[in-house]
């Protein structure tokens, strides 16, 4: 706990903000209001698949157990939300704006968000290989406890992003600087850094044996 609470000071995570009671609500709410928008409310195990929407907004949102696979949401406005259990599997939230959102055991494989603006997110234990963070803004991320294989983070903006204990095998930096992060606590057996990417990227001894090979290093044991 003593561990966690270093991270979020070191990161200045700032959580979901939601009122002490909120309204239950379904995604036909959704679609029936004329802006597409939800505040203040709580969904439970709620369907909403193969679906496009190009703009909606969720604000002080809690969904449990929810679906949303393979729908497309079109620069979605999110904030304040805590979704748990939920899946966004080949989701598309490209150009979307999320804020003070904690993603909890959620499947997000395959999910876009290209171009997506995220600030005080985290994604605890979540399944998000294959996902695409291509040109997206990500400020105060943390990732942790996720599977994170052949995502796609090129050409990323990072600022206080934190990579702890997940899987990073075959993922792509290429074109994002790492500069003040650390990945160290993170596994993976092939990883795709270009050089120009690593300084100022903290790493353990055993990831360092295997990027100074990116400098033409021969390491004598």
């Amino acid at each position: 706990m003593k561990g966690m609470e270093t991270m979020a000071a070191k990161t200045k995570m700032i959580p979901p903000q939601l009122p002490a009671s909120l309204n239950e609500a379904t995604w036909g709410d959704l679609l029936a209001d004329e802006d597409h928008e939800l505040v203040n409310t709580t969904m439970n195990a709620e369907h909403f698949e193969y679906e496009v929407l190009e703009k909606c907004t969720l604000s002080k949102v809690q969904l449990r157990g929810c679906s949303f696979a393979h729908t497309k949401f079109e620069r979605m406005d999110m904030t304040d939300a805590v979704l748990e259990s939920c899946d966004l599997s080949n989701a598309t939230l490209h150009k979307g704006i999320i804020h003070r959102v904690h993603f909890k055991d959620c499947k997000l494989t395959g999910v876009n968000l290209s171009k997506a603006n995220l600030g005080f997110v985290t994604f605890e234990n979540c399944l998000m290989n294959l996902s695409d963070f291509v040109e997206a803004s990500l400020k105060q991320v943390r990732f942790t406890g996720s599977s994170l294989q052949n995502v796609n983070f090129y050409g990323c903006k990072f600022k206080d992003v934190e990579l702890h204990a997940c899987d990073l095998n075959e993922a792509d930096f290429n074109d994002t600087s790492l500069k003040g992060m650390d990945i160290s606590t993170c596994t993976y057996e092939r990883i795709d850094i270009p050089v120009q990417a690593l300084p100022g990227c903290t790493v353990s001894p055993e990831q360092a044996i295997g990027f100074a090979k990116l400098f033409g290093l021969k390491v004598k044991y």
